[in-house]
């Protein structure tokens, strides 16, 4: 749902539609459909009217941007790792590109 501007029946309505949700989505569980719901995204959109209300919501931003640096700083390097203590590698990979696109804009300058 996009909206320009966010009022409280805005919020009342995303709260509806998560509860909504969160109610049917077992359906597919008890059917055997999909044996296990795991849906990182859905669940963190309960926690977007609370945070809307604490922060206030920006113009233009969307889940493709957090997402497309999720897969940039995660996914990607994950794969290249050999999945034997990953997180240590990814870390250490993410601090590398990090110094050298700080190299770079030095070098560029």
């Amino acid at each position: 749902m996009w909206r320009n501007t966010i009022l409280e029946d805005s919020l009342d309505e995303i709260h509806c539609l998560l509860d909504h949700f969160h109610t049917y989505h077992e359906v597919f569980c008890a059917t055997v459909i999909v044996l296990t719901f795991s849906l990182p995204c859905q669940h963190s959109m309960k926690h977007y009217p609370s945070l809307i209300c604490h922060f206030g919501a920006r113009n233009g931003l969307c889940l493709s941007i957090t997402e497309l640096k999720h897969v940039e700083t995660v996914k990607v390097l994950y794969h290249c790792s050999n999945h034997h203590n990953a997180l240590g590698k990814m870390l250490l990979s993410n601090q590398c590109l990090n110094t050298l696109a700080t190299c770079c804009i030095n070098f560029c300058e």
